[in-house]
């Protein structure tokens, strides 16, 4: 049986990018799944749940980056994150959602 792998592309929308506070949010988020995250920016990659491999991307405001998550629930994994990625990493609090 093949490992489950999902990829989707989203946009760091964070003013000053993907710097110490999101990539923490994002580390604690993709620390609540058990498949591999990484985070894919132009020719890095780097673990999820690592906050010092996130740092050292410097991806900032407008940067496209691919979340690729491999294992049982890479399909959850995947989905939350570019969520909270779409919701300017606003802890679930955005007042886009209803």
């Amino acid at each position: 049986m093949a490992e489950t792998v999902i990829t989707e592309t989203t946009v760091v929308t964070c003013e000053n990018g993907l710097h110490i506070r999101p990539a923490e949010q994002l580390v604690r988020l993709a620390n609540q799944f058990t498949s591999q995250i990484g985070i894919i920016y132009e020719s890095q990659r780097v673990d999820a749940k690592s906050i010092l491999e996130l740092l050292t991307l410097g991806a900032q405001q407008g940067a496209s980056v691919v979340i690729e998550a491999r294992g049982n629930d890479a399909e959850a994994a995947v989905e939350s994150i570019v969520h909270l990625f779409a919701s300017d990493f606003a802890n679930g609090d955005s007042p886009k959602q209803q």
